[in-house]
């Protein structure tokens, strides 16, 4: 059993935000012990105590004991990896969340109050920034960017977010680094290469050292960073400035 649980994390006001990015039903002990394993994973990047703001609008839970006391279980485990606080919010009429260890509100603008932090956006899980993804790669100092669904960037607004995201990344290095770029499902309009740019150019004021990306959804010459076709090229580029190891470019292409 798996939960389809989108993870958001603002470590500089070390909130931890969770969306179940489609109708869920917790019904049995799998139900909960899938939510806790995903919970585990994304907390594998914290090493601070934090909060958590669950959007439960997708969310039904069973009223059956063992259930009920599996989810008190889980989140008391969760209290001894640091968690400080945890509300959830959902705006759905006659859905009764009594059963949750947890309270929920009516908006996360309410949770995000009694949480004490920041009013957080109430967005889709389609919204742009969710299809941004990290992966830090902190041995080989390389941060790893991809997008989960085709973008084509080309507005100010997304180049903010974009920014945004990796800022708020950036919290947890404390050494230079490497950005390399998944172009897969990325298209740079002519009007946004300019600004990307500037975007690179500011972050190496933040330690970057360089981008460069790989699999080019259109012509490299689309992109303001070195791209090559396949991902254990990007890496070995990487890899001859000291900045990644070659044994993590497992990619198809390798056997092409």
């Amino acid at each position: 059993m798996t939960v389809s649980i989108d993870f958001e994390h603002d470590y500089q006001h070390k909130l931890m935000t969770q969306s179940f990015k489609e109708p869920t039903i917790l019904a049995t002990l799998a139900d909960v012990q899938a939510w806790r394993s995903a919970w585990m994973g994304a907390l594998s990047s914290w090493h601070s105590p934090y909060k958590v703001l669950v959007d439960c609008r997708n969310l039904e839970v069973s009223t059956a004991p063992e259930v009920l006391q599996a989810l008190d279980l889980m989140v008391k485990f969760f209290n001894g990896f640091f968690l400080r606080k945890i509300i959830g919010y959902s705006d759905v009429e006659g859905r009764d969340y009594g059963q949750l260890p947890f309270p929920v509100l009516v908006s996360a603008e309410a949770a995000a109050i009694e949480l004490g932090v920041r009013t957080p956006k109430d967005r889709a899980p389609s919204d742009f920034r969710s299809t941004i993804q990290l992966q830090n790669h902190f041995q080989q100092h390389v941060v790893e960017l991809n997008f989960s669904e085709p973008v084509l960037l080309a507005t100010k607004e997304q180049l903010q977010v974009l920014r945004s995201k990796l800022m708020n990344n950036l919290m947890q290095w404390h050494s230079k680094w490497s950005l390399i770029i998944d172009c897969t499902n990325l298209e740079v309009a002519p009007e946004a290469y300019a600004d990307l740019t500037k975007l690179l150019t500011v972050l190496k004021g933040f330690f970057l050292k360089k981008a460069i990306g790989y699999s080019p959804k259109g012509a490299k010459e689309a992109y303001p960073f070195e791209v090559f076709r396949a991902r254990h090229r990007a890496a070995a580029a990487l890899e001859a400035e000291g900045s990644f190891s070659g044994d993590d470019a497992d990619c198809k292409s390798r056997k092409a």
